[in-house]
């Protein structure tokens, strides 16, 4: 008898006996039922985002056509220029300033839907403004901290911490069952090799978890509506990820039931391992990275910057007095001309000061990732959520190209009025239609592979250790067991 007829009689076996098993039919139930409501809510998020970028540039379209009907009635001299000057829509360091802030938005990535990620630490869209960048990355409050720190139920999540336990729920009995119903002795005494036969049983039960998890996956993906045009390598690594990362728990229950053990030591064991490695694990090396490089909070940080600011507010007050003291009284005190020049000044000198708090802080958690990502390549868990995120376009890749892109927009928004506003020139209409416009370029389309080859790479490391544990026991295992 060859090695492959005793293969393919195993697999024939054993999908009789299991297309029997009421546990494999609830299993599958719950696979369909669990994707399918992560993925509604993952389409419901997404859909709250795209209606607040909506909300956005109505708001600051509505807001610019009032500002330019303002300009146009003041220059017909149908009404009085206002005497407050942030309320004067000809002067561009207050225009840039607040009243003409632009929204910048990062629209969300068609497969957005699998993974929160970052999403709900940043706002939708930002409000651009010619002073500091803390004038608008604070502006904002951040999603429910009870959300945050529950997380979000969507396809990550599934997949992170549900999908193993259905693998679990399959093979932990995979070779202790036939050996408590006696007929593990029986195959034994037969001339096959137990490897051969317990890989056909084995490739049934895991082969078919994985293929219905994969056709349920992107069988939603297609009934919500997920672009998959131009997509094509998001759509293969996510299917790739959610085979390679299955085939690490199989590894793992496979080589716990090589122990020799029943199945209850095997039920027990696999849980406190799945406990390890979902639940521990990520929560030391979340800790640690935080004590080894610490940060301060949100809200220190905007308490940071906010007394950047209004030193600097006092020092040109400071510095201004001892002027007229020494020079006497400056006869453009209290004239527009001051006013403008003196925000530019503080503004400036703010935010310098801001920007090396943030470049600080950025800095700490630059390192605390780097710490926490060496770490990770213990925790398939971290690798696995990882590479969703990046996938969906709400990892750190794509939020860091697109804090990288407002940037590069603040200066050229910042350039275009602060000129304006030294040269003392009065904005025109002419000038409202040339304000520059924030517009995401995605430069990592087509990198997906790139992008989660690492943790890709790791996830497979970590299986192929684990699968060579398994064929090592297999290759020893004993009919009769340890007790």
């Amino acid at each position: 008898m060859t090695r492959y007829t005793i293969f393919s009689a195993a697999v024939r076996c054993e999908w009789r006996n299991l297309r029997r098993d009421p546990a494999l039919w609830l299993v599958l139930a719950i696979i369909l039922s669990t994707v399918g409501y992560a993925l509604h809510n993952g389409r419901s998020v997404v859909q709250h985002q795209n209606a607040a970028i909506a909300a956005t540039k109505a708001e600051e379209q509505e807001r610019l056509a009032n500002l330019r009907l303002n300009l146009a009635d003041i220059d017909a001299g149908r009404i009085a220029p206002p005497e407050r000057p942030f309320r004067d829509p000809r002067l561009p360091i207050f225009v840039g300033g607040g009243s003409g802030a632009t929204g910048a938005s990062l629209p969300p990535h068609p497969l957005a839907l699998i993974a929160t990620g970052q999403s709900d630490l940043y706002p939708a869209s930002i409000k651009i403004t010619s002073g500091g960048k803390d004038s608008f990355l604070f502006s904002d409050e951040i999603a429910n901290p009870t959300q945050l720190l529950t997380g979000s139920f969507d396809l990550a999540f599934v997949l992170v911490f549900i999908y193993p336990l259905w693998m679990l729920a399959l093979i932990y009995n995979l070779i202790s069952a036939e050996r408590e119903q006696g007929t593990l002795a029986l195959t034994g005494s037969c001339p096959v090799s137990l490897r051969t036969v317990f890989a056909g049983k084995l490739l049934v039960r895991a082969g078919v978890l994985i293929l219905v998890t994969v056709v349920a996956v992107y069988a939603g993906l297609a009934m919500t509506g997920a672009g998959f045009a131009g997509n094509g390598n998001a759509y293969a690594a996510l299917g790739l990820v959610i085979i390679v990362y299955g085939f690490f728990w199989v590894a793992l229950a496979t080589a716990v039931n090589t122990l020799g053990r029943d199945s209850a030591y095997n039920a027990m064991t696999l849980v406190i391992v799945w406990i390890m490695l979902l639940l521990i694990l990520p929560a030391l090396i979340n800790a640690w990275s935080q004590s080894r490089y610490p940060s301060p909070s949100r809200a220190e940080m905007v308490l940071s910057v906010r007394a950047a600011s209004n030193d600097a507010n006092l020092e040109q007050d400071a510095a201004l007095a001892l002027y007229e003291q020494e020079h006497g009284h400056s006869h453009e005190r209290g004239s527009l001309r001051e006013r403008t020049l003196r925000r530019i000044s503080v503004t400036q000198a703010a935010a310098a000061r801001a920007d090396s708090i943030l470049a600080a802080h950025d800095a700490q958690i630059a390192k605390q990732h780097d710490f926490a990502r060496r770490f990770a390549y213990a925790s398939p868990a971290l690798l696995m959520y990882d590479a969703m995120a990046e996938i969906a376009g709400t990892g750190r890749s794509r939020y860091a190209e697109f804090f990288s892109q407002i940037d590069q927009f603040h200066q050229e928004w910042r350039e275009f009025f602060v000129s304006r506003a030294k040269t003392e020139r009065m904005l025109t209409d002419e000038d409202y239609r040339q304000f520059p416009h924030f517009q995401f370029e995605e430069r990592l389309n087509g990198q997906t592979f790139s992008l989660i080859g690492p943790t890709l790479t790791g996830i497979a490391v970590l299986f192929l250790l684990f699968a060579g544990i398994a064929s090592r026991g297999l290759r020893r295992c004993s009919v009769v067991g340890r007790g």
